[in-house]
């Protein structure tokens, strides 16, 4: 769960202050970096595939939100 508040953070982070392609490029980043940990763990299931889909909803989730509060202010 600490993972996914982080996630939402970052995700948050990235809506406030970047376009959609650096969410691309870090939800690529998450994908790869949890299919390489649960590789190396040798723990591949149904489980860890719903934990790769709710940390790419947090981030995602976070971008959204990030991306609403900053449509009023000015790009200066």
């Amino acid at each position: 769960m600490l993972v996914a508040a982080l996630l939402f953070i970052a995700g948050l982070i990235l809506g406030w202050n970047f376009n959609a392609f650096a969410l691309v490029l870090s939800s690529a980043f998450i994908y790869f970096g949890a299919v390489a940990l649960f590789m190396a763990t040798l723990e591949v299931g149904v489980l860890q595939v719903l934990l790769l889909f709710a940390y790419l909803l947090a981030h995602q989730a976070g971008y959204l939100v990030g991306g609403y509060l900053s449509y009023g202010r000015s790009k200066d």
